[in-house]
């Protein structure tokens, strides 16, 4: 895949080409050109014009009208424009016409956001994902890079040098496609073997979901007093971090943050990203991380619902937690907590409410839990988890047993029950 060049002195300049279909509004298209344009800058790219042409649906073999087209050659010689990129993905065909209709390069907003992914992946891991994605959006794009060598006609069997390096780089391609998916899903189990680590441990996992710059990172920062990579810009974060939260009265928990989500995210990238967003899915609550200030917060929202269906957490609890509020907010208090109950506005950034937050986490974890006094064995293998995962209140040592009052999460209590040799009852608090 072509990158867009980046020099320090001069950014390259791009053109965007958008099709505006019946259905997308005036001021959903500029906030998605916006959008286009917040990307382009995270690569180290200027937008410097556009051309939007409303039509029913996007052409199929030059994406534009070819007047369209012609207005947008015009435009790009004016403005000095290096590449043109697109708001949608493209196909080969597409990219190949505008290509030859404009006589300059042709990004999409895919490329785009696979080109941001691959300058931010630091881990083994997030580049594998990031590798496979690019793999797979290549794959059915080859037959554009071959375009210009001349085919031969007219024997059986024969075949031009083009179509016989075509297909030699499908088959590289395809061995390794599969050698990626093999490396990641070892990762994968490994990951789940991670997961059902803690749970057996039974410790408490919450995750950052949410749009990509809505602040997650400077909120798990914030709240846990480490040193998260930050910055403004779009897909910073890829690899998850996980941090232990001590909260008030003893309790603590796992936070989760991970990489954000947006509108038209390519399908291809969440599949890739299916390992990493594991956490998401084994979450007791996910924390939702809106920008309050942004105008467009709620089709944030509705593209991170989105992704939550399609990796299947959809039905998690939720804490919508409304952040930069120091920026200002969009939409009245009273509009807010009818849409979404109980949610709880923040400035990650200042520092503002976020005992708050803590404090509903804190209940949360109480609601699950139960007060209970343990009667063990002196060197049971369940003391050390006991101890870890437990508000322990009490200890009494006798002659063979120890006996502990702890608050304990119900599910590790169910398992507990199970278990010979303990002795278990529940106390009033």
């Amino acid at each position: 895949m072509r990158e867009m060049k980046e020099n320090k002195q001069e950014k390259a300049k791009v053109m965007a080409v958008a099709v505006q279909k019946p259905e997308q509004s005036d001021s959903a298209m500029e906030n998605s050109l916006i959008e286009l344009s917040e990307l382009l800058k995270t690569l180290g790219a200027v937008m410097v014009g556009q051309i939007v042409q409303k039509r029913e649906a996007a052409s199929r073999v030059e994406y534009l009208g070819t007047g369209k087209l012609e207005e947008a050659k015009i435009m790009a010689e004016k403005l000095e424009a290096e590449y043109i990129v697109a708001d949608d993905e493209l196909s080969a065909m597409q990219m190949r016409n505008i290509e030859k209709a404009i006589g300059l390069r042709v990004k999409d907003r895919t490329s785009v956001i696979l080109d941001i992914f691959a300058a931010h992946a630091s881990t083994r891991e997030g580049k594998l994902q990031v590798e496979l994605a690019m793999l797979h959006y290549q794959y059915p794009r080859l037959l554009k890079m071959w375009t210009h060598l001349e085919r031969q006609r007219g024997g059986i069997g024969l075949k031009g040098p083009g179509e016989t390096q075509l297909e030699t780089d499908r088959r590289i391609i395809s061995t390794k496609i599969k050698k990626l998916e093999e490396e990641l899903d070892k990762v994968a189990k490994s990951r789940e073997q991670q997961g059902k680590k803690r749970v057996d441990r039974f410790a408490p996992l919450f995750s950052l979901v949410g749009y990509t710059n809505a602040g997650k990172s400077t909120l798990l920062n914030a709240i846990s007093g480490s040193n998260v990579q930050m910055c403004n810009g779009l897909f910073t974060t890829l690899d998850p971090t996980a941090r232990r939260i001590d909260l008030k009265d003893g309790y603590w928990c796992i936070v989760s943050d991970t990489v954000g989500f947006i509108r038209k995210l390519p399908h291809l990238l969440v599949n890739a990203f299916k390992a990493t967003l594991e956490s998401v899915v084994q979450s007791e609550v996910l924390l939702i991380v809106c920008d309050i200030s942004d105008p467009q917060f709620r089709e944030q929202l509705e593209a991170v619902e989105k992704v939550l269906q399609e990796i299947g957490a959809a039905n998690h609890e939720k804490i919508y937690v409304f952040n930069k509020i120091d920026k200002g907010q969009v939409v009245a208090d009273e509009l807010l907590e009818a849409a979404y109950p109980n949610h709880i506005k923040i400035s990650a950034a200042n520092k503002t409410n976020l005992d708050i937050l803590l404090t509903k986490i804190s209940e949360i974890m109480k609601r699950n839990r139960k007060l209970v006094k343990v009667v063990l064995p002196v060197g049971s293998q369940f003391m050390g988890d006991l101890m870890s995962i437990g508000k322990v209140y009490s200890q009494e040592w006798g002659q063979g047993i120890v006996t502990i009052k702890a608050e304990l999460p119900n599910t590790y209590l169910n398992m507990l029950k199970t278990m010979p040799k303990v002795s278990i009852e529940e106390l009033k608090e």
